[in-house]
């Protein structure tokens, strides 16, 4: 009887999967579910008055785009500036201060009615988190190009996290999840938990997508 061997990388590749899937069944309620925006919040008005510049530049993208989560925490992080509160200055604080400048022209964005793709923020988070901890645990670039994709060469860390939420019938195309979720604001937060706490890094992603905010 002759026995057919599958080639490494395949092997491989499906054992990561298998991990990432665990890991995606571990928080999978957070996921699903409709957790409170004040955990998104918290998180985003941490950085910010940390004064970062990559997850600044992108709040204000998102901001200036009608995301009204963006935009109360730089107004909120903008008044403990102007108030005084915050004495010390950070590489993206003075952005912040340019937009609460032009912020208080106008009002407040609003929720506007029905599904908006800032609803799955915390989703997205999560999800952002789970691409990281795959890169760094199978050493993986996080993205591919289109030729890849289409060739299904190496994976990157998005793909599996995608194949991972497959087995667990969350079903979100790959392209766009490299597109709207990894490099916007959802990626830089993400990116920026995971690498400030490097010895702590599956601990604080796990807590923080529990709702472990502190």
């Amino acid at each position: 009887m002759t026995s057919i061997t599958l080639p490494l990388v395949v092997f491989e590749e499906q054992r990561a999967i298998n991990r990432v899937a665990i890991w995606v069944s571990m928080v999978k309620h957070v996921l699903d579910g409709e957790w409170s925006r004040e955990r998104l919040e918290t998180l985003l008005r941490q950085e910010l008055r940390a004064g970062a510049l990559a997850i600044t530049i992108k709040a204000i993208e998102a901001a200036d785009n009608g995301d009204e989560i963006a935009d109360a925490a730089l107004r909120i992080v903008y008044a403990e500036m102007a108030g005084g509160a915050l004495t010390e200055r950070g590489p993206g604080h003075l952005q912040i201060w340019a937009y609460g400048q032009r912020a208080v022209l106008r009002p407040p964005h609003t929720r506007p009615r029905g599904h908006r793709w800032y609803d799955d923020w915390y989703r997205n988070l999560g999800i952002c988190i789970l691409v990281g901890l795959a890169c760094r645990e199978f050493g993986l670039l996080p993205t591919r190009n289109r030729e890849a994709r289409r060739a299904n060469s190496k994976p990157s860390g998005i793909s599996l996290v995608v194949a991972g939420l497959a087995r667990n019938k969350i079903h979100l195309d790959e392209g766009s999840v490299q597109q709207n979720i990894w490099f916007g604001l959802c990626g830089t937060l993400a990116r920026h938990v995971i690498a400030e706490r490097p010895p702590e890094a599956w601990v604080a992603a796990y807590r923080l997508l529990d709702g472990g905010v502190s």
